[in-house]
C-alpha cells in the first residue's frame, strides 16, 4: 500500500468508523435464531412432544425461503438503499423471534412462523451492511467490510447465554420475547444514529458514493466472467462449509478421539475463522483479492488430505481443522470485496444476491449429500475426497479472476 493510500485509509476510518461499528452490530441480528434456538430445544420438544427434527424444521425451512428472496432484496436495497432496509430488517427479524413465543404445537403453525422469519433474515443479510460500507471506504474497504461481518461472534457468545437465562427464569415464551426485544433495544437506536448509506449526499468527502453510485448494471454484471467466477467459487465454498460445519464433529470422533476431545478440537475453527477474517481484510487492501482468495480456498483440500491419513495424531487435526477456520473466516470477505471491486456498488447487491443465492442452493444440498456418502461407504472417506475436488474447482475459479474491467474505486461520483 503506497502512503497515500494508508493515509486516505486512515481518513476513511477516522470519519467513517461510526458507520463500521453500526454495521457490525446490525449484521449481528443475522445470527439470531441459529445460534438462539439451541437453548429452546428441550422446552419444545417437552411441550409439544416434538422430534428433534420437528424443531430444526423451521431453521431448514427459513434458509430454504433465502433462496428465492435473495435476489429480490439485493435490488431493493439497490433502489431504496441499504439504510431503509436494515432498520426495517432489524423490526422485521427481532420481531419475527419472538412471534415464535406463539407456537400452538402444531408443526403448520411453526412452519409459517419461520416463513416469516426468513423475510427477517434476508432483511439483514451480509449485502444490506457491506454495501453501506463500501460506499464510504475505498482505501480501507477490505478491513472495514471484515469488521462489519464479524458481528455473528458476538451473537454466538451472547444469545445463548441470554435465552437459557431467560428461560430458566421466566419460561421458553417469554425467553423469546426476551432475546428479541433486547436484540432490538441494543441495536435500533445504534443502527438509526450511525448507519448512513452515503445516497443522502453527492459525495463531498473521499469514499462517499452518490444516488448515481459507478459500477455495472445487473445486465451487465450477469454478463462477465467474474460473476460467474464467483458463483462457482461461492458455491463450491457453501457446499463444503454447511457439509463440514454439520459433520465435524462426528468426523473427528471416528479418527478415535474421545468426543470432548472431538468438540474441543472443532471449536478451534470458529475461534481462527474470527481471526482470519479481520487478517484477510488487511490483506485485500494490498494484494490482489483473487489471489488471496485462491489460497484460502486450497487450504481445506490440505486439510482433507490430513484427515485422510490413518490416525493422524491431536496435533494434525487441530492444524487441519484451523484450515477450515482460515477459509471459512476468510471466504466471505474475500468475496463480497471482489464483488464491489468487479462490479462496481450500482447495482452490487442485487448481483451479489445471486451469489448467495446459488451458495444457497448447494448449501442445502451438502448436508444430505455428505450423509449418503457416509451411509454408502460406512466412513467420510468420499466426502472428504469430493470436497478436495470441489475446493480445488473454487480455487481455480477464484485465482483466474483477474484484475476488474474497470477501475471503479477511481470512477467519479
Amino acid at each position: 500500500m503506497h502512503a497515500g493510500d494508508r493515509t486516505a485509509g486512515v481518513a476513511e476510518w477516522r470519519a467513517y468508523w461510526p458507520l463500521t461499528l453500526a454495521a457490525l452490530i446490525g449484521y449481528s441480528t443475522i445470527g439470531l435464531q441459529s445460534y438462539g434456538i439451541g437453548p429452546f430445544v428441550p422446552h419444545l420438544e417437552k411441550t409439544f412432544g416434538w422430534t428433534r427434527t420437528d424443531v430444526m424444521l423451521g431453521l431448514s425451512l427459513s434458509n430454504a425461503v433465502g433462496v428465492f428472496l435473495n435476489i429480490l432484496i439485493g435490488m431493493i436495497v439497490d433502489r431504496f438503499g441499504p439504510r431503509r432496509v436494515g432498520l426495517t430488517g432489524l423490526v422485521v427479524k427481532t420481531g419475527s423471534f419472538a412471534l415464535l413465543a406463539t407456537a400452538t404445537g402444531s408443526l403448520l403453525n411453526w412452519s409459517l412462523l419461520w416463513v416469516v422469519l426468513a423475510v427477517g433474515v434476508v432483511l439483514v443479510q451480509s449485502t444490506v451492511w457491506t454495501s453501506a460500507v463500501a460506499a464510504r471506504f475505498d482505501h480501507s474497504r477490505g478491513l472495514a467490510m471484515a469488521v462489519a461481518l464479524s458481528g455473528t461472534p458476538i451473537t454466538a457468545a451472547v444469545c445463548p447465554v441470554l435465552a437459557t437465562w431467560l428461560i430458566e427464569d421466566y419460561g421458553w415464551r417469554v425467553g423469546f420475547v426476551g432475546v428479541a426485544l433486547a436484540w432490538l433495544l441494543v441495536t435500533f437506536p445504534i443502527v438509526f444514529l450511525f448507519f448512513k448509506d452515503g445516497r443522502d449526499k453527492q459525495r463531498p468527502e473521499p469514499g462517499t458514493v452518490a444516488v448515481g453510485a459507478p459500477g455495472l448494471t445487473l445486465r451487465e454484471g450477469i454478463r462477465t466472467s467474474a460473476f460467474y467466477r464467483l458463483l462457482i467459487s461461492f458455491g463450491a465454498f457453501s457446499f463444503y462449509n454447511m457439509a463440514m460445519a454439520s459433520n465435524l464433529v462426528p468426523l473427528l470422533g471416528e479418527t478415535g478421539i474421545t468426543p470432548m476431545q472431538a468438540a474441543g478440537i472443532a471449536s478451534v475453527m470458529g475461534i481462527v475463522g474470527i481471526f482470519a477474517r479481520l487478517t484477510v481484510g488487511l490483506l485485500l487492501d494490498r494484494f490482489p483479492g483473487g489471489i488471496i482468495g485462491g489460497v484460502t480456498q486450497i487450504l481445506p483440500v490440505i486439510a482433507c488430505a490430513i484427515l485422510l491419513i490413518g490416525d493422524p495424531g491431536m496435533l494434525l487435526l487441530t492444524l487441519a481443522v484451523a484450515m477450515f477456520g482460515i477459509a471459512t473466516g476468510a471466504e466471505i470477505d474475500v468475496a463480497l470485496y471482489l464483488a464491489t471491486r468487479h462490479f462496481g456498488l450500482k447495482s452490487f447487491a442485487a448481483l451479489f444476491g445471486a451469489v448467495i443465492t446459488f451458495g444457497a442452493i448447494n448449501a442445502a444440498i451438502s448436508p444430505y449429500v455428505a450423509g449418503w456418502l457416509h451411509d454408502r461407504s460406512g466412513s467420510y472417506d468420499l466426502l472428504l475426497m469430493t470436497i478436495m475436488v470441489v475446493m480445488t474447482i473454487g480455487a481455480l475459479a477464484m485465482a483466474t479472476m483477474g484484475r476488474p474491467q474497470e477501475d471503479w474505486r477511481a470512477a467519479p461520483a
